[in-house]
């Protein structure tokens, strides 16, 4: 029941290169100091980052960038630096030329963005989305404190699957009404997976404008859906070879004979970090009835991403194979699985056949029960 959350931070070409100079002027009350923001963006798969000084509760950040790409703007406190948590305050923009308004009362959490044409688009959208994802908490809390009432929590999840045809029918008339705009293709990748609908990924990228439907990311989304089979519940998980924190070469075959959960994830990304302890908790109870975990990174872009890789490992205590080309979005395994936003997982039993993907939490525990040996 729990929705996906999509983190990962892409450049978006928007057809011809030209350099953008934004400037960020933040205005963010009740702010801890000292404190410092930053706008963090990947360009050509490097992550890359600016920052500023705030003082009186302002902050303006500066910078140039190839071209319009979407961005993090990043708000640390009381002293902190990104090198102190994985889960800073932080809102999304858009960088492009001009200036780039973020306003809240208390925090990048609640900020409102503007300033710039794809900025005011990003807010309409998130306007659009906020009852949504309100609307989601509440069924997914109702539905935890239904524990032990299967009636409740049946009709909760029908409920909730209702919610989401709902939503879903928002995001498509976001579409609809702003086909020109690089907010929507963004919300196309995000939201709509080419491998589970290939004729619905078809289908909203033939909505937007021309230059949009030839972009890079536009053309990748779309050869994704003649991949479709290839990871599907039921078909053979693809093989593949990456690195472990010691330099070796790991395959995915070695582990041939074992049921495998295939976790990607980052240090970068909150919604991983929060959802590793359920992973550690379901290693440790089934990793002696022929089961393992192996942890598979999108870190990379940045001269340092092995050092905050391998930390977010020791500081999230992760006990199982961890893997990675430190390649970031581009992670070789990752482009084979089609992952557009992480947290993503793939279960894959003995014989190496994909048999369930994307269990979070209890659902990833009542998955193991149900096909792993009972004694």
């Amino acid at each position: 029941m729990k929705s996906k959350l999509w983190l990962l931070m892409t450049a978006l070409p928007l057809g011809a290169m030209a350099q953008q100079n934004y400037t960020v002027v933040g205005k963010v009350k009740h702010i801890h100091y000292p404190a410092k923001a930053y706008v963090w963006y990947q360009e050509h798969g490097v992550l890359r980052s600016d920052s500023g000084i705030v003082e009186h509760d302002q902050f303006i950040i500066q910078g140039k960038v190839s071209e319009p790409m979407k961005a993090y703007v990043l708000l640390f406190q009381n002293g902190a630096s990104p090198k102190d948590r994985p889960g800073p305050d932080q809102v999304g923009v858009y960088l492009e030329n001009g200036t780039v308004t973020v306003i809240s009362p208390d925090s990048l959490q609640h900020a409102r963005v503007g300033g710039t044409a794809l900025n005011k688009d990003q807010q309409e959208m998130m306007d659009l989305l906020q009852p949504f994802k309100q609307q989601e908490a509440a069924v997914n809390a109702a539905y935890l404190k239904a524990e032990g009432n299967d009636a409740l929590q049946v009709k909760l999840k029908d409920d909730y699957t209702a919610l989401l045809a709902k939503k879903e029918k928002a995001q498509i008339a976001f579409v609809k009404t702003h086909p020109g705009s690089v907010v929507s293709l963004n919300l196309i990748r995000s939201s709509f997976t080419p491998a589970t609908d290939p004729p619905k990924s078809r289908m909203l990228i033939g909505m937007l404008s021309q230059d949009l439907q030839d972009s890079g990311p536009a053309q990748r989304f779309l050869a994704a859906t003649k991949k479709a089979r290839e990871v599907n519940v039921g078909s053979p998980a693809p093989e593949f070879s990456m690195k472990n924190t010691k330099d070796e070469m790991i395959s995915l075959s070695s582990y041939k004979g074992k049921y495998v959960l295939l976790d990607f994830w980052a240090s970068w990304c909150v919604p991983c970090r929060k959802e590793n302890p359920n992973v550690v908790k379901a290693y440790n109870t089934f990793k002696d009835k022929n089961f393992t975990v192996v942890g598979i990174s999108l870190d990379g872009g940045a001269s340092d991403s092995r050092e905050k890789w391998l930390a977010a490992i020791e500081k999230d205590g992760l006990p199982y194979e961890q893997l990675s080309d430190l390649q970031g979005a581009g992670n070789a395994a990752a482009g084979m699985y089609l992952v557009s936003s992480i947290p993503s997982n793939f279960l894959i039993d003995p014989s190496g056949k994909i048999i369930a993907k994307d269990l979070r939490g209890e659902d990833l525990i009542k998955k193991l029960e149900e096909v792993l040996p009972k004694s």
